[in-house]
């Protein structure tokens, strides 16, 4: 675990922190400025359990610890950003099972190619020797 980070590594976890970043600027806006959002296109989709800017913030928090963990190679980072990603890519099925017309959204294809680079990425976490 003492080599050198890769790119795919280190682009992943950047742009990990740059959703958790955007996610809490969006956030602040919506905050500052009711309706914002809605009037530019952005919408969210609420959940019943609590509110949508405690669930926001929650997850934010949660992949700015998973990207740190990620970057650093710790083997908690690489689980904690698998779940986060899993956990999304479920949102998105359900979303397509509810509405019919959500599957093929950018999110949705991102999450999963994030998911398959993730994953390829598993010997830097456990220092495995697997030949290509």
């Amino acid at each position: 675990m003492n080599e050198k980070r890769p790119f795919i590594i280190i682009f992943i976890g950047g742009i990990n922190i740059l959703i958790a970043l955007i996610s809490i600027i969006l956030l602040s806006i919506e905050s500052l400025f009711p309706f914002f959002l809605e009037r530019h296109n952005f919408y969210t989709i609420p959940l019943p359990i609590l509110s949508n800017h405690i669930i926001h913030i929650l997850f934010s928090i949660i992949l700015l610890i998973a990207s740190y963990g990620f970057l650093k190679l710790k083997k908690w980072g690489y689980w904690i950003t698998i779940t986060y990603s899993v956990f999304f890519l479920l949102v998105y099925i359900i979303g397509y099972l509810q509405n019919k017309y959500l599957l093929l959204s950018t999110n949705f294809i991102l999450t999963f190619i994030e998911l398959i680079f993730i994953l390829s990425t598993k010997k830097h976490f456990y220092g495995e020797n697997i030949s290509s």
